[in-house]
């Protein structure tokens, strides 16, 4: 198996199938030892010192993980679903070197729930 990892600049991604919601990745990733290879990645860097007070994490069974109510999570959820990829690496990296690295993948009925709301506020405000 090949774990090589590479990792492309992404810049921003427009549905093709609703134009007016687009997102800007930080990164495609390829990993030829992952199903689907394909995927993305998204880094934060809050200015804390220890990874449990970062707001946007939570303590769930035992490990961080982003929470799922957070505007991080939607926009992943919103990147994946623009550029039709399943998964998404999340780090946050801390200045002293703390990183918190977990896996989020695609949520259709989440996602679906975020587009309803997306979609209303374009059509009554934008168009």
């Amino acid at each position: 198996m090949n774990d090589e990892v590479n990792l492309y600049p992404c810049g921003i991604v427009v549905s093709p199938y609703v134009p007016w919601i687009a997102a800007s990745p930080d990164r495609k990733v390829y990993c030829p030892g992952r199903q689907p290879s394909f995927g993305l990645l998204e880094i934060k860097c809050p200015q804390n010192d220890e990874l449990h007070k970062v707001e946007y994490l939570e303590m769930h069974d035992g490990s961080l993980k982003l929470k799922r109510a957070n505007n991080y999570y939607y926009q992943i959820q919103c990147q994946l679903a623009v550029t039709g990829l399943q998964w998404c690496d999340f780090i946050v990296y801390l200045n002293n070197g703390l990183l918190h690295m977990e896996t989020i993948f695609f949520d259709e009925h989440c996602w679906n729930t975020i587009q309803c709301k997306v979609d209303d506020f374009y059509l009554t405000y934008f168009k």
